[in-house]
């Protein structure tokens, strides 16, 4: 029996990962995300998917593939599939769950479009970040909110009649789920309600649709990045998702790749995002080299880093500890921390009961649902660790602030004076990351910041980044560990460093929409 791969998206660029595994009647798709370079080609800030034909506009540009029977029938624009029924990849596909390898918007942001009764399999604390990415307001990843067709359009029901509705997540490694976590996944902090599904526990190796999957954790940028193995008739197929050997949690990414060399599998799917770094910086090396900046002048301390970059925040915790400032974190790194530390991911801190942590206020004219209740649960437990503009303003020297681009508004108020700012996000890798970078580099001088960090098209020169990839000695042992009989490259701009295995197994570069056979 034949196994098809089919790489709708990943293959020669990075991010976008959608691959599609079928063997037989069972089907699995291998993350569903979003190709920020390829929208990027069409659509920006002001020019946008028009929602109000569902997934017409995406499919139409070769953004999603025209797969039949995968998308939420809300989403689906009435004559949509007579239109692409002459594409040559349009055909129906029954698939059985989504292995979703991290909460990244490259992997998870198209679970917007499916199904929601396709079961989505991850680790908890990818399940937890999922659900604070969208009751936050990224996408749709967690919980589909009800469309309905009117005069012609698709728009959204009416929240007083029709409540959301939760895809099924199923979790790995998991025995039970606990209370936290559970009430946390049923929170509704918004006016629609929400029609609750139960996260479901499974072991690290579980039967999807027939075929064995066994999930193992990595170290990535996000806590609770995996990979995964797929036991089908033509052997086993390694998904490495994102990952990383030089992490605090390296060790974790050591030993799955240990463990799936005994497998001997017939293929590896291998993301290779850096692979032209040859000794990356490390988390330990970031965090001191943050701490030297931070400890130098007296004023405002700036950190901006990726959202979602918990290890990251959890440096600059430290630091603050260090240098007697309280760090200041936006309303979205709250929440994220409360659903990790619901989900019980390890020395992640309770931001209510850390005296460490502060809440940055913003004035807004109108507040989302979910800022409200996160302000009045803060204002609750630690009212004093509540903090806006004119406290900052007036002891500048006692705080390290958590911002990035959007929250530059702010500096307006504060006027800072002087100050140090530290870059510590990853390098721009399209035209639109530049143009936001020099407004960045704009704001830095306007204020007099000390700047730290590089900004432009750099590579981990700084010694203030980390990447959250694999380099480049790191997927050689990798690859050479595992010894698959196939290896797949995706998620990279950089092919021809893979041309170097080709003597010890056989490399198979995608093309996207084309399957790869196997067996």
């Amino acid at each position: 029996m034949a196994v098809f791969l089919t790489f709708y998206d990943g293959a020669d660029c990075i991010g976008g990962n959608k691959i599609l595994l079928e063997d037989g009647s069972a089907s699995l798709l291998l993350d569903f995300g979003t190709n920020f370079k390829a929208e990027g080609m069409y659509f920006d800030e002001f020019l946008n998917p028009r929602t109000t034909f569902g997934f017409s506009d995406l499919l139409a540009l070769d953004i999603l593939p025209p797969l039949q029977n995968l998308y939420r029938p809300d989403f689906e624009y009435p004559g949509v599939w007579e239109r692409f029924a002459g594409h040559p990849a349009c055909r129906p596909v029954e698939v059985h769950g989504v292995l979703l390898s991290h909460p990244h918007l490259d992997h998870c942001g198209h679970l917007t479009y499916l199904r929601q009764d396709i079961p989505i399999y991850t680790s908890l604390a990818s399940a937890a970040v999922c659900k604070a990415l969208q009751d936050t307001g990224s996408g749709e990843v967690c919980y589909a909110v009800p469309r309905e067709l009117r005069d012609g359009l698709i728009r959204t029901a009416d929240y007083r009649r029709v409540p959301a509705e939760q895809r099924p997540y199923r979790v790995f490694g998991c025995s039970s789920v606990n209370p936290e976590v559970a009430a946390f996944w049923e929170r509704c902090d918004a006016s629609r309600c929400l029609s609750c599904t139960p996260l479901e526990p499974c072991d690290t190796e579980t039967d999807i649709g027939g075929l064995r999957v066994r999930f193992w954790p990595v170290d990535h940028s996000v806590p609770g990045a995996g990979a995964f193995g797929i036991k089908t008739s033509a052997d086993w197929v390694i998904y490495t998702g994102d990952l990383r050997l030089h992490g605090k949690r390296g060790w974790l990414t050591g030993q799955f790749i240990s463990e799936a060399a005994k497998l001997k599998p017939a293929v590896l799917i291998c993301e290779g995002t850096h692979p032209e770094v040859g000794k990356p910086v490390t988390e330990e090396e970031v965090a001191a080299n943050c701490f030297e900046a931070a400890k130098r002048k007296s004023g405002l301390v700036v950190a901006d880093f990726g959202p979602r970059n918990v290890e990251r925040l959890l440096s600059f915790l430290e630091i603050a500890g260090e240098t007697d400032r309280l760090l200041v974190l936006t309303p979205k790194d709250v929440y994220i921390l409360e659903a990790l530390r619901a989900a019980g991911e390890p020395g992640v801190p309770d931001p209510y009961a850390d005296s460490r942590i502060a809440l940055y206020v913003c004035p807004k004219a109108v507040r989302q649902k979910w800022e409200d209740a996160l302000l009045a649960r803060f204002g609750e437990r630690a009212p004093e660790r509540l903090v806006n503009a004119a406290k900052v303003k007036t002891d500048q020297g006692s705080f390290i602030l958590c911002f990035s681009y959007y929250d530059f508004h702010a500096f307006l108020d504060i006027e800072p004076r002087g100050g140090t700012y530290i870059y510590s996000s990853s390098e721009a890798f399209n035209e639109e990351m530049l143009l936001d970078h020099e407004k960045v580099r704009n704001w830095i001088d306007f204020f007099g910041f000390r700047f730290y960090g590089s900004l432009g098209r750099e590579r981990e020169g700084s010694g203030f980044h980390a990447s959250g990839h694999i380099h480049g000695p790191g997927i050689e042992e990798m690859v050479e560990t595992i010894r698959p009989e196939i290896l797949i490259p995706v998620h990279t701009e950089n092919r021809d460093f893979f041309r170097r295995f080709e003597g010890t197994c056989r490399v198979v570069y995608p093309q996207k929409g084309e399957s790869i056979v196997l067996g």
